[in-house]
């Protein structure tokens, strides 16, 4: 019976990580020779977490950490750490490296953030958690290209890109439309938790002026937590405020909401055309574009790198960033080309069906079964690649 646990935030936490760590989870839980437990990082422990997580770190103190390690040498045969900067205590996280260093076991490390030009104190983290893991995992190709190119002296077969997990969907639109009440719509989202750096100021000017008829535009997920403790919901007031400007209320809806699995099936098999306006094209990951794509949406993006990784082969279409003219007119290209639309939401439930959490996790257990060997080993391993994105595609 293999042992593993993984480190990272989890539910009932309200973020995408948190998310990606219980599907993962419930994903190599299929597997009934393996045990997976949580150990999850709070920041004021006052989460009603499930059985699940065995145990808890405070995030701000250290000695939280060292705990943890010994708990994970002492009970498991892996470890997987699911790296974001903002979740681990100290400055830029670094406490997650007073764990690293006391960990005996092999450790699996998945970057979820990679930063093209990260600060000294970031790099010194990233370092130190590769040297330490046995296996480092990018959720796209992007993001391994920039770990070698900022960690020339790596050993290039540790890097595995593994795509990020999607549910399974039943593609069953004309259902999904009529449960939520949007029988008689043509349907745009976007979701996630919102924040000035998803770009929705673009996204609802770029419907100015355009004629729609029976046109929704789904703006769906409660404001981010730390947007919210900084700011409130000033960015969500400006933009309802933009809506009544350009007089487009009949137009777009404002669902405040955290969806849970169930929920977020739904809307997402509803709708024709998934908006994804990222003003930022340092983004190597996001959860919400690789769902959209998995539920075999028409997907409109930025070309962050993401979604230029994600979106190849014509599983997409790409709008410059800042350009609402453009935004606005590929929208309504799919809007009015039944044909068009049909393409791309084929080719991207093609890809989808590929990176179902079902088939995701098999590769990380797959993985973590090669690293019971010594790091210095892992040389042997040579042809071993996770997930090669374009032979799959």
């Amino acid at each position: 019976m293999k042992r593993i646990v993984i480190l990272s935030t989890y539910p009932p936490q309200e973020c995408g990580l948190a998310t990606f760590t219980k599907d993962l989870r419930q994903g190599m839980s299929a597997d009934q020779n393996t045990v997976i437990d949580v150990i999850a990082v709070s920041k004021f422990s006052s989460e009603q977490f499930d059985p699940t997580v065995r145990f808890v770190i405070d995030k701000e103190r250290l000695d939280s950490y060292i705990q943890a390690a010994h708990i994970i040498n002492e009970e498991y045969d892996y470890c997987i750490i699911q790296h974001e900067y903002g979740i681990f205590g100290g400055a830029d996280g670094i406490f997650i490296n007073q764990l690293t260093q006391h960990l005996t076991i092999p450790l699996l490390t998945i970057f979820h953030t990679i930063l093209q030009s990260p600060s000294l104190r970031q790099k010194e983290i990233m370092e130190l958690l590769i040297m330490k893991s046995h296996a480092v995992v990018s959720l796209s190709p992007k993001g391994s290209e920039l770990l070698m190119e900022l960690f020339p002296t790596i050993d290039v077969q540790k890097i595995k890109v593994i795509p990020h997990g999607v549910p399974q969907f039943d593609y069953n639109q004309g259902l999904a439309k009529y449960r939520l009440g949007l029988q008689d719509n043509f349907v745009m989202m976007t979701f996630g938790l919102i924040g000035r750096s998803k770009g929705l100021e673009y996204a609802i000017s770029s419907l100015a002026g355009l004629d729609l008829p029976h046109f929704k535009y789904l703006i769906v997920g409660k404001t981010h937590p730390n947007v919210l403790a900084h700011e409130g919901e000033s960015y969500r007031y400006e933009l309802q405020n933009l809506v009544e400007q350009l007089k487009l209320q009949d137009k777009i809806v404002f669902i405040d909401e955290f969806l849970n699995d169930d929920q977020l099936k739904e809307y997402l098999s509803a709708c024709d055309i998934y908006l994804s306006p990222y003003q930022h094209e340092q983004q190597i990951s996001s959860g919400t574009l690789s769902f959209a794509v998995g539920a075999g949406a028409a997907v409109i993006s930025t070309p962050y790198w993401h979604a230029t990784d994600l979106l190849a082969d014509e599983r997409g279409i790409l709008t410059p960033f800042n350009d609402v003219d453009t935004m606005g007119k590929n929208i309504r290209i799919l809007y009015t080309s039944q044909r068009l639309l049909a393409w791309h939401r084929f080719k991207a439930r093609s890809y989808g069906e590929q990176t179902t959490w079902k088939m995701v996790a098999k590769i990380y257990l797959e993985l973590l079964s090669t690293l019971t060997t010594p790091i210095r080993s892992l040389v042997q391993y040579k042809n071993y690649r996770a997930f090669d994105l374009k032979q799959e595609a």
